[in-house]
């Protein structure tokens, strides 16, 4: 295994999404830039921040890092390897440094597709996800996830059940399943294609984490099909990091007025490509791929594509169904313990038919709070009021005006992204510091995703 000390340190010090590393990169080696003294660094091309970090050449964590790498095969790609993805050195932020575990595909000469979505699903959704990520695998297709509930994981799980690859774009380490009960479904990708993470080995999934995995799983892809979305899903965050991108966009059509499918037909009415069937998909690319895809095996899978329960169950996928779908959760696998629904908090506005997620599924909890949820309604609220015994009067008022505008709009019962609140009326920057000052006032939690929910 190649030798990538100095290549961990200067990850360490750039950060994530961080593309100020190019232009150093262009000039010196990361060892060359570890052997700089203060003055040769003052004088480098970035910024102050990371001139201070270059500055510190403490190597134990490196070191840390690549022995645990070393011990657990897990492969390393920096962004000068010649085995780096291609198509991901073209983008604005590309990642510096990638772990991963697994058999990577030829990423630079393999049609691949991502399948997203949300994670409450219809019996619809459900069912469409299996067989595109079937489908698509079947004829050669790597198919790319997140490992998150839904939509993510009935896709990969497809896509093993064809016997092809598929790749996973973690949000946390690579020594971390989240969530917790898709570990048979993460092992079973190692075995079949990779996992793979830009942040290093034990780092836990924070919610932050998500949106800037996602220009990951958009970026390694041609295209990015979107299964089932509500306007507030994070899914739709990954669609438009991949319009950003220049990739294409699909989506599946839902009934109209389903909230289940209001993001998805909103995709399709900017543009997107719409999906009755994963042949719809392969139409864009048989010609470009012709010599990777084995299109003449897709008339066969579409006959072996119909969902199969068994193959969820074997590899522990959680589906957690949409209102439309029923009202209670319940897991696929009988070795699944039952738990009861949790009682509302005092104060908080319930919805009976709003669920939750399994708690064997999300057991990683971030920043101590409660796990995240996928949000599937999106609509105005009143203004807030503090509730009883953790929010005061004096806590409210001394938010800004903008501060308590963007509170009161964040629904009360369940999570929202950024795009909810931008069409608020509200700036991007002024979500974003918003949300800051009112994380350290205790009143709202950034959840995985890149939602954010009132406490």
């Amino acid at each position: 295994m190649k030798d990538h000390l100095f290549e961990i340190w200067f990850s360490l010090r750039v950060g994530v999404a961080e593309p100020g590393f190019i232009p150093l990169l262009e000039q010196y080696s990361p060892y060359e830039l570890f052997s700089m003294g203060e003055d040769a660094v003052a004088e480098l091309p970035c910024d102050e921040r990371l001139k201070q970090a270059l500055c510190d050449k403490n190597l134990e964590e490196s070191h840390r890092i690549q022995r645990y790498c070393r011990t657990n095969d897990v492969g390393i790609l920096f962004w000068q390897d010649q085995e780096y993805p291609s198509v991901l050195r073209m983008l604005k932020d590309p990642p510096l440094l990638l772990y991963y575990k697994g058999r990577l595909p030829n990423f630079n000469r393999d049609l691949c597709i991502s399948v997203v979505g949300t994670r409450t699903m219809s019996e619809y959704g459900k069912r469409m996800a299996y067989k595109i990520g079937y489908e698509l695998s079947a004829v050669g297709t790597v198919v790319v996830s997140g490992l998150a509930l839904g939509v993510d994981a009935v896709a990969a799980a497809g896509a093993i059940a064809a016997g092809g690859c598929t790749v996973a774009v973690l949000g946390c380490g690579i020594d971390v399943v989240y969530p917790a009960a898709h570990k048979p479904l993460m092992d079973e990708i190692i075995r079949r294609g990779a996992v793979m993470t830009e942040y290093p080995p034990a780092t836990r999934p924070l919610g932050f984490h998500f949106p800037q995995r996602n220009r990951i799983i958009s970026g390694l892809s041609q295209g990015t099909v979107v299964v089932e979305a509500g306007k507030g899903s994070g899914a739709l965050i990954t669609a438009k990091t991949a319009i950003a991108q220049g990739r294409d966009i699909f989506a599946v059509p839902g009934n109209v007025g389903d909230e289940n499918t209001s993001g998805t037909n909103q995709l399709i009415s900017e543009g997107a490509g719409v999906v009755l069937k994963p042949a719809d998909i392969l139409e864009n690319y048989s010609f470009l791929y012709r010599d990777t895809l084995q299109m003449s095996r897709l008339a066969a899978a579409e006959m072996k594509s119909e969902l199969d329960d068994a193959v969820l169950e074997r590899l522990s996928v959680y589906v957690k169904r949409s209102d439309t779908a029923r009202k209670t959760d319940t897991p696929p696998s009988s070795k699944t313990p039952a738990h009861p629904e949790p009682k509302a908090k005092q104060g908080r506005t319930a919805s009976p038919k709003k669920e939750r997620p399994h708690p064997s599924s999300e057991a990683v909890e971030t920043r101590g709070k409660i796990p995240p949820t996928e949000t599937t309604n999106a609509r105005p609220v009143p203004p807030s009021v503090p509730r009883a015994g953790d929010l005061s009067e004096e806590v409210l008022a001394s938010l800004s005006e903008i501060q308590r505008g963007i509170f009161n709009a964040l629904p009360l019962d369940h999570a929202v992204a950024v795009d909810y609140l931008m069409k608020e009326g509200f700036s991007m920057s002024e979500i974003m510091s918003s949300m800051t000052m009112l994380e350290i006032k205790g009143l709202v939690v950034a959840l995985p995703g890149g939602l954010f929910s009132r406490k």
